[in-house]
């Protein structure tokens, strides 16, 4: 009769540690860090954000790249989304810091050494622009010059959730 009383008791000991066991997965998940990425500032960033976020491939040797800076400071300026900047060469921080000065880049551009981080890979054209939704998930994918009034628009239809 002990042996039945303790198998018993067992079974209903391991079923009731299940849910504590899932909700003290659930609580580790919800707290693991989300992936960050440093910009040649120091500053620090995380995928997950309150706003959008517009992530921009460029080099200095790409002209359409160069053309579109002043239309990207703009959007960043403007505060509606977060604008960063990937050098496509591998480049060191004084060397981008160089070009960010060149070039008047006025939103943060990444760390060569971030780019392992990045949601998103090498891309095949310049300029290539991703668009991330306030969760880190990339939503878009544009290759060409980018415009403000593109970039509204495009912002504006993945807000109100048309396609």
């Amino acid at each position: 009769m002990s042996i039945k009383n303790n198998t018993f008791i067992m079974k209903l000991l391991g079923c009731a540690l299940i849910p504590i066991l899932t909700l003290i997965i659930v609580i580790n998940l919800r707290s693991a860090p989300t992936p960050s990425f440093e910009a040649v500032s120091g500053q620090s960033y995380s995928w997950k954000s309150e706003k959008w976020t517009l992530v921009n491939y460029f080099a200095e040797w790409c002209k359409p790249c160069l053309e579109e800076l002043p239309e990207l400071n703009e959007l960043a300026q403007a505060g509606d989304l977060r604008v960063f900047g990937i050098s496509y060469d591998s480049l060191s921080d004084q060397e981008i810091m160089d070009l960010k000065k060149r070039y008047q880049i006025q939103f943060p551009v990444l760390q060569t050494s971030s780019l392992e981080t990045l949601p998103m890979s090498l891309p095949a054209v310049l300029p290539t622009t991703y668009i991330l939704s306030p969760d880190g998930e990339i939503v878009d994918v544009l290759h060409g010059k980018v415009t403000i009034e593109g970039i509204e628009t495009l912002l504006e239809k993945h807000q109100h959730g048309k396609s």
